[in-house]
């Protein structure tokens, strides 16, 4: 009885730390801002093709809300990726871009093989482009919208978990904690994989790269080092690309539908942006978020995404561009 007096104790510490955590601001810089680097793609444009494997609305539609109405996709922090940060996917991801754009535009059926091509990345990138826009660079959300994520990730350490346990005077013996710590890694997994009421499902993530994310969650919530410490997975351009389509820009946009004029007051599909808008031009929109124009017209206005960096926001535009094929479900 007092096992089990003990267990319910420590599910409800969970769950009031955040283990149901739902998901998911930045300034706006105007367009007058100081200007990235233009990749040299800038007169490309495109006919409308949907990114393959993601359908329907986009997240805050599914909930009912609009973008003036959350916090969603907005918490990403202010700071841009470091240009010589020395992270293993910002090198060679640069690298892959600065030879795939000349053979789009002299030699296209060359370039979606370079699009393909693996490099490493770690646990970091993965919560950039996955979970960065809607729990912050600290993992902290904007509570009571969108809880942290430092506490669950916490409940996965038994050691910590004791800690928890002996603070509130609660005994357990190392079975126990086992299984209690055993249960909030369970539960973080399952949530990841399904999603919540508020929090969108990651199902399309391989099991390397949660054990990957779950390494650097572990990182940011101060958990001791486990064996995903550090941990680096293949990815290539398309994927980086698929999963910033769908980790941050599905939440705000939906896949298919109309593009959005000056003042409409929609937010264009992904279809449509290839198409609506040439590359230099997204760069620039991402990176610095909506002018000044649109937000006195009325239109919804977009957050700035400094942390992403310019051949990021390219990969993205070519996975929208060719329908998401070369990274779908590598």
């Amino acid at each position: 009885m007092k096992r089990i007096y003990a267990v319910l104790i420590f599910v409800a510490i969970l769950i009031s730390a955040g283990l149901l955590f739902s998901a998911a601001g930045q300034n706006f810089s105007d367009q007058g801002a100081a200007h990235p680097a233009i990749l040299l793609v800038s007169d490309t444009k495109v006919g409308e093709s949907p990114v393959a494997s993601i359908v329907g609305p986009s997240w805050i539609k599914h909930l009912g809300v609009t973008v003036l109405q959350t916090r969603m996709g907005q918490m990403g922090g202010s700071l841009p990726v470091a240009p010589a940060s020395g992270d293993p996917a910002t090198v060679s991801l640069k690298s892959v871009m600065q030879r795939f754009l000349p053979a789009f535009r002299s030699r296209p059926g060359e370039s979606e093989g370079i699009l393909s091509e693996k490099f490493a990345a770690s646990g970091a990138d993965l919560y950039r482009w996955n979970c960065q826009s809607c729990h912050g660079p600290e993992g902290k959300g904007a509570e009571p919208e969108i809880n942290s994520i430092l506490g669950p990730v916490q409940g996965t350490s038994a050691k910590l978990t004791r800690d928890r346990m002996e603070a509130r005077g609660i005994e357990a013996d190392d079975e126990m904690v086992t299984q209690m710590s055993e249960l909030a890694a369970a539960s973080l997994r399952d949530r990841l994989q399904h999603g919540g009421k508020k929090m969108p499902a990651f199902d399309y993530l391989r099991s390397d790269e949660v054990d990957a994310l779950i390494g650097y969650l572990e990182k940011l919530a101060g958990v001791p080092a486990t064996k995903r410490d550090g941990l680096i997975v293949q990815e290539s351009a398309a994927r980086i690309g698929e999963h910033m389509v769908r980790g941050t820009c599905h939440i705000c946009h939906d896949a298919t539908g109309p593009g959005a004029g000056m003042g409409q007051g929609t937010i264009p599909s992904l279809a449509s942006i290839p198409r609506d808008h040439s590359l230099s031009g997204m760069v620039h929109q991402v990176q610095y978020g909506s002018c000044t124009t649109m937000k006195l017209t009325g239109g919804e206005v977009m957050p700035a995404y400094p942390y992403f960096s310019e051949e990021e926001i390219a990969a993205a535009y070519f996975v929208a561009y060719s329908g998401g094929k070369p990274g779908n479900r590598q």
